[in-house]
């Protein structure tokens, strides 16, 4: 082959080639990062080893305890299948995001008319700092693999709308894939509810165009086999949600005897949760809902729950000291559940799953009956089961928190990539179990040079990193600004243009986006507020690729429609 047609493939297939390129520096940059695992921490990293090594044993979840059906179970098992495949979580965790960025540029394509654009929007998610940082990728929990679900939730919806009106075949690829995606993120946190709003609303558009076009093109409105077979592609990602909730309360049932996917949001435990938040008292203590003297209230009318009186109060005595004000003798509410939880465990109700939904059963009608009486004084509550009751000081409070987390979130705070032990213990059994599963090194917080010699050899690729993250801190605020200053035009320009075609799938896309990212920073504020200290990029970690979207989207929409050449020109005639 002569050099010119080498050359000529080169430049035809160049796009390709350059994604395919900075794909491997990334994953070589990720590659030997350290993990940081957390063996004390049952409740959070622990437990997602825990239930992994027990779904790769082929034992589901394990023995039910208080803490078995708290969480979902997706992360724990990607993480088992790491493990049985023998891969580097590190590794298989950048890839998966890596992927989604692939898979993400490619859904939006038809909307930008150079590839400049879309490389620039891949670049620039491909290296955002939150997808290699310590509590999104180097901890062996859950929060990292938000960024990629998000992304592939947006594009497949995006794609979806854009084939509305060609075959079902163009269709059905991105739905299974939104619709798979969708259920991970919802199996894997328990506050995925900040994705609906974009799922339900891109649906909606969705069907309506095609029943639209339906009516448009006969005339008369028909039902056909095209017509019913789109209608069902356009709702499939919400069906395999339902299916997939319902498969994993299948399972649950099989194991435990419960059918439930969740205890938070599908059993009577969160149910109890949210008939507590529900009673109404005259104290207002911040961030408690459950007050004490709410909780002595209760008793009076709960049988059920006065039986485990003691070990109640032990366990809020020990989890006062967990919150922002340790000693008041008051139990946060992000706090307060794991307390009940604990309680429970202590009072034995967590036998079986069955008994245990049984104690919360009879908890939650007692509470029930007592307001229905009259005895207890009720107060509106929140759609979740844990989001506190509404108080009118947070129409003040929330706007405020909601500008000071959207100002962390574009300025990338407390984002960084570490080669040290934070606050691991002296817990050298423990580090060797989380490598042994992660096939990863480990970072320890132990004098034995057996365990802490790694740090030498990873501090060159942890440095990189935070060289690459520190220009997204450096530059974050100010392409914010401008990404504003030209979705403004962008809106001004879908306004008074009289053909919208050009911009309407952009502004769509960029709306959407960005309207997910308020539902999200809304949610998390609310929390912050009202239940525990929640600025914390690894509970916002979805909201970063949501960012870079809406900016550099924006940014590049309005540079592809300036006329450069008459600009230069224009300056090449002033010389």
């Amino acid at each position: 082959m002569k050099f010119k047609q080498k050359l000529g493939i080169l430049k035809k297939y160049r796009f390709i080639i350059c994604i395919i390129v900075f794909a491997i520096i990334k994953q070589i940059l990720v590659a030997n990062i350290p993990i940081t695992p957390y063996p004390n921490q049952g409740y959070d990293d622990n437990m997602m080893v825990d239930m992994a090594v027990q779904i790769r044993a082929g034992d589901w979840l394990g023995e039910y305890t208080s803490n078995t059906l708290v969480k979902g179970p997706f992360f724990p098992f990607l993480l088992a299948v790491i493990n049985y495949l023998g891969f580097s979580y590190i590794g298989v965790m950048n890839l998966i995001y890596t992927i989604a960025c692939i898979y993400f540029i490619y859904t939006i394509k038809d909307i930008f008319k150079t590839k400049k654009s879309l490389f620039a929007i891949y670049l620039i998610l491909l290296f955002n700092p939150v997808s290699y940082a310590f509590w999104t990728l180097q901890r062996v929990y859950r929060n990292g693999i938000t960024l990629a679900q998000a992304i592939v939730v947006i594009g497949s919806l995006f794609a979806m709308y854009q084939r509305r009106n060609k075959k079902v075949r163009d269709m059905l690829p991105f739905a299974i894939i939104g619709g798979l995606t969708l259920a991970s993120l919802w199996l894997t946190r328990e506050d995925g509810i900040w994705i609906l709003p974009f799922v339900l609303v891109v649906t909606l558009i969705v069907l309506i165009s095609i029943l639209y076009m339906k009516i448009k093109e006969k005339k008369k409105f028909k039902i056909t086999k095209t017509l019913v077979g789109k209608v069902i592609v356009s709702i499939l990602p919400l069906i395999i949600l339902f299916g997939s909730m319902n498969l994993i309360r299948t399972i649950n049932y099989a194991k435990y005897g419960v059918y439930v996917y969740n205890e938070i949001n599908d059993g009577y435990f969160g149910k109890v949760i949210k008939a507590m938040y529900s009673v109404k008292t005259d104290e207002d203590i911040q961030y408690v809902t459950v007050t004490r003297n709410k909780l002595n209230k209760i008793y009076e009318y709960s049988e059920t729950l006065s039986s485990i009186k003691p070990q109640m109060e032990a366990s809020m005595d020990a989890w006062d000291y967990n919150d922002r004000h340790p000693g008041d003798t008051q139990v946060e509410d992000g706090w307060f559940w794991w307390a009940l939880k604990e309680a429970g465990e202590n009072a034995g109700i967590y036998e079986n799953a069955q008994t245990a939904n049984e104690f919360y059963r009879k908890v939650y009608e007692e509470i029930e009956q007592a307001k229905k009486d009259g005895n207890l004084e009720t107060q509106m509550s929140m759609p979740s089961n844990l989001m506190s009751p509404w108080k009118a000081s947070y129409w003040v409070e929330l706007p405020k928190t909601m500008i000071e987390i959207t100002w962390y979130i574009i300025n990338f705070e407390d984002v960084e990539t570490v080669n040290y032990a934070v606050d691991i213990p002296d817990d050298a059994d423990g580090i060797r179990r989380f490598e042994a599963f992660t096939n990863n090194l480990a970072v320890g917080n132990t004098e034995d040079t057996n365990v802490d010699y790694i740090t030498k050899y990873t501090e060159k690729y942890v440095d990189r990193l935070n060289f690459i993250g520190n220009i997204y801190q450096i530059s974050g605020a100010v392409i914010a600004i401008i990404a504003f200053i030209c979705y403004i035009i962008m809106t001004m320009k879908l306004i008074k243009s009289k053909d919208k075609s050009d911009t309407l799938d952009a502004w769509l896309l960029i709306t959407g986006v960005g309207l997910s990212l308020v539902v999200l920073i809304l949610g998390v504020s609310y929390n912050h507020i009202t239940s525990c200290y929640s600025k914390y990029y690894m509970y916002l970690s979805g909201a970063y690729p949501l960012v870079t979207i809406v900016c550099i989207a924006s940014i590049c929409y309005i540079l592809e429609r300036i006329n450069w050449k008459k600009i230069w020109k224009k300056e090449k005639n002033k010389k």
